[in-house]
């Protein structure tokens, strides 16, 4: 009957870990977000994940117009609601002070990147003006926060994790043992 109850408390463990695990790995990325005014929508996305300071990655923009799908379930279909050509510009701010600008450029299609460089890390705030397409013309501007780490950022979720495990390995042992001392007596 022990030998039986072993595995079976594995399996259970098992069971109830794996979600937590397959959630975890799933998650949206951290530096993703979307915002919408009006009709419009605009989409930022940074790769990767984390940007590290001083270090470039990748800064993607998406335009979607909910206005131009035919109904409304074409609506939430975002290839048919991406627009076809806009104007944009982006500043960002750090701890309030003005730090650099993305001139306004004009754009085909529904989306554009472009590689970039954060100087410092902690928290960017990204106001990305979308022109010509307010009530009078007026510019919409779309607000995202980014966060960038240092460089020893990664290191830290490799710790944790390593910590984690660590953990279940030392209650492992210890039911082992513990099985190993009973079954002596």
């Amino acid at each position: 009957m022990g030998s039986f109850r072993f595995p079976v408390v594995i399996f259970a463990l098992g069971l109830v870990l794996s979600p937590m695990i397959h959630y975890a790995s799933a998650h949206s990325p951290l530096n993703s977000g979307d915002e919408s005014i009006g009709n419009y929508e605009v989409q930022v996305a940074t790769d990767p994940e984390i940007p590290a300071a001083n270090q470039p990655f990748k800064l993607s923009f998406r335009v979607l117009n909910y206005q131009s799908a035919s109904n409304i379930l074409d609506s939430f279909d975002t290839r048919l609601s991406e627009v076809n050509h806009f104007r944009m510009g982006v500043r960002i701010y750090y701890n309030d002070k003005l730090v650099s600008t993305i001139p306004v450029q004009d754009f085909r299609g529904g989306q554009w990147s472009t590689n970039y460089v954060f100087h410092e890390s902690g928290n960017h705030v990204m106001f990305v003006d979308l022109y010509d397409v307010g009530p009078g013309g007026q510019p919409l501007t779309f607000i995202f926060n980014i966060s960038v780490l240092d460089i020893f950022g990664p290191v830290f979720v490799y710790i944790i994790s390593a910590g984690g495990l660590a953990c279940f390995v030392l209650l492992g042992w210890i039911i082992i043992t513990k099985k190993r001392v009973k079954s002596r007596h």
